[in-house]
């Protein structure tokens, strides 16, 4: 069973220990920091799943770091546990893009169930991927505009899977069939046909689907 890995950033070195203690005791991969210096790098070298950050470190308020993350792109679930406990604190920190805010003191049992429901949601988030109003939903292999569901083969499921992993990149045709034929001989012709069925089909989609002469598609 896939382990979720949770990032702690607290400088208190009691608590710190105490979390990491709790949440390896509770079947969780723990990497424990005291403050926010080479997050980023960790961030991009490590499958983070959540960050549990103190907003008090020695490097300042962890708050506008959390702000930069979430501007640079970084989609890792948040709780903010800290000892910052007035409305106005909560308020930054969700306006930060935290997904919880936790106020010292607090319940271990009532922080794992906060966990546990944070992971499992987003989780479910990462099984769908979307573009605009388009939903694809991974392992239900369904299709959506507009919560509306629309009809699939497997073969548009399998391009527009490849899209959607892949927005605002140029797509070769070698690339699309390794990718979606499984096979690295599929022919030009093929792929062309199959791209023009599938922007036929999703009326709505066919201008986000453009065709680079002699290299291959682009979703944009």
């Amino acid at each position: 069973m896939l382990k979720f890995k949770i990032l702690i950033i607290e400088d208190d070195i009691d608590l710190n220990e105490l979390l990491v203690l709790k949440l390896k005791s509770s079947g969780y991969e723990v990497i424990s920091l005291v403050d926010f210096f080479g997050v980023e790098d960790l961030l991009d070298n490590e499958q983070i799943d959540l960050l549990i950050v103190d907003r008090n470190l020695p490097s300042g308020d962890s708050l506008e770091k959390i702000q930069d993350l979430r501007e640079q792109g970084y989609k890792e679930a948040v709780i903010f546990l800290t000892a910052k406990a007035l409305h106005q604190d909560l308020l930054e920190g969700f306006e930060s893009g935290c997904d919880d805010y936790v106020c010292k003191p607090f319940d271990f049992n009532e922080l794992l169930l906060r966990i546990k429901a944070i992971l499992k949601r987003h989780k479910k988030e990462e099984e769908k991927l979307s573009f605009g109003d388009f939903i694809l939903d991974l392992p239900n292999y369904e299709f959506f505009y507009k919560n509306q569901k629309l009809e699939i083969s497997n073969l548009d499921y399998e391009l527009l899977k490849c899209f959607f992993e892949n927005p605002n990149t140029l797509l070769a045709r070698q690339f699309l069939s390794e990718s979606v034929w499984k096979d690295d001989t599929t022919s030009d012709k093929t792929i062309n046909i199959a791209l023009t069925r599938l922007r036929n089909k999703f009326p709505k989609l066919k201008d986000h689907i453009i065709s680079v002469r002699g290299v291959g598609y682009k979703l944009c």
